[in-house]
């Protein structure tokens, strides 16, 4: 039997694991990539649960690690920037509040990209144009150069605003969930009162700023704003600037924020949704990552999902190479479970963590107070390792183990 073509569409996080895994599976791999090169910007992320298990059956855990941003843990200030409440990250077990693997995007892709550019045809600059199924495969038309050409398997990749999932399951196919929020990624230059504790500040009207060290000499800032219910007048200014592009945009973020104070006015001068699919596949076209089941940054778990997905489709194709739509049924059997248990928020997340009022505001710096004070005496730490053991939203994801992979 011949190696199945599977051609994956994003280089990003998904696509780049999926291949490594595929790779081991027996597949002859292209991944196509739209941006002229490997994009190497982006902010941190972390990774978490069963995704430390995957990347470490790649054998690229401590390279993240190294690669890390060495964030010592994090802290909730007052406007004169006096904490209120420090939570130590935990190197040991993980068990902390702020994440001991933080990395950003962009040094993750690169290393993917250079555990699989030996093994895996990277096209940079193209993107997928039309997709015809056919009996047994697909065949694919790309827009900018690239020969029309036959493959097994079309994987999307290509995030959160796939253009493959709208080509094959319809611009009305994903459930795409408001949480009535948006946030402003950015990076400024280091300024002064910055350490390698990342610090959280909160204001009325839902606001919050958190600055957070990397490592590459600059502060990586995120600006949010949560309203209660989709009724906020400030949401849908939010929807029309999105479209207006990023001058718009900083603009509006300029001024909700100006009247905050604190380190706001040198940041300012230096979106949020849940996608659900009913089926995440279709004929022999399927969905990774947050082409197919972005999480929300609120549950902290988009790139942790990301792997996971990966390693499962991968680890059921390698099984039945020679009845792809029967190994796609298997994936989403496997891992649907999971993904939507991730995707079930707390009740009142986001907006009971970015209160409205000055009153809210108070009474949620008071509790995080009383968590600090956990934090200090080592309960906090007893407490995390006890819920361990109880039934809860998003618990880890006991990893299939896949005959392929054990070679």
């Amino acid at each position: 039997m011949s190696k199945p073509h599977i051609l994956i569409s994003g280089a990003s996080v998904a696509g780049p694991a999926l291949a490594y895994w595929l790779i081991r599976a027996g597949c002859r791999i292209t991944v196509v990539e739209r941006a002229p090169a490997l994009r190497t910007t982006g902010q941190g992320i972390d990774i978490q649960k069963s995704a430390r298990d995957v990347v470490k059956k790649m054998g690229i855990f401590e390279r993240i690690r190294e690669r890390s941003s060495k964030e010592e843990g994090t802290e909730i200030v007052a406007a004169d920037n006096r904490p209120i409440a420090r939570f130590a990250v935990d190197l040991e077990s993980g068990n902390s509040v702020t994440s001991d693997v933080e990395i950003l995007r962009g040094e993750l892709a690169k290393i993917l990209y250079e555990v699989t550019c030996d093994d895996v045809r990277y096209v940079f600059g193209d993107m997928v144009e039309s997709l015809e199924e056919l009996e047994g495969g697909v065949r694919v038309g790309f827009a900018n150069g690239m020969p029309e050409e036959t493959f097994d398997l079309v994987v999307a990749a290509d995030g959160i605003g796939s253009k493959i999932r709208r080509m094959v399951f319809g611009r009305d196919a994903a459930n795409v969930r408001s949480l009535n929020a948006y946030v402003s990624y950015f990076s400024v230059p280091l300024g002064d009162t910055d350490t390698m504790w990342s610090r959280a500040y909160w204001v009325p009207g839902g606001r919050c700023t958190y600055l957070r060290p990397d490592n590459v000499g600059r502060t990586r800032a995120f600006l949010s704003v949560t309203a209660y219910d989709g009724s906020d007048p400030r949401l849908a200014r939010f929807e029309k600037v999105a479209k207006e592009g990023i001058p718009a945009q900083k603009e509006l973020v300029r001024e909700i924020f100006s009247d905050i104070g604190w380190e706001v006015p040198r940041v300012l001068d230096g979106l949020l949704v849940q996608l659900r699919m009913k089926s995440w596949s279709k004929g022999r076209v399927s969905l990774v990552g947050d082409s197919g089941f972005a999480p929300s940054p609120f549950t902290g778990m988009g790139t942790s999902l990301a792997f996971i997905g990966a390693y499962v489709l991968a680890g059921e194709i390698s099984k039945q190479l020679d009845n792809i739509p029967a190994a796609l049924d298997e994936y989403e059997k496997v891992l649907r479970p999971y993904v939507e248990d991730v995707q079930s928020l707390p009740w009142g997340i986001p907006w009971i963590v970015n209160p409205q009022s000055a009153w809210g505001v108070k009474v949620w710096k008071t509790f995080l107070r009383g968590l600090g004070f956990l934090e200090n005496t080592g309960v906090l730490g007893l407490l995390l390792k006890a819920a361990k053991y109880l039934p809860s939203r998003g618990k880890k994801f006991e990893l299939p183990e896949y005959e392929a992979f054990k070679k």
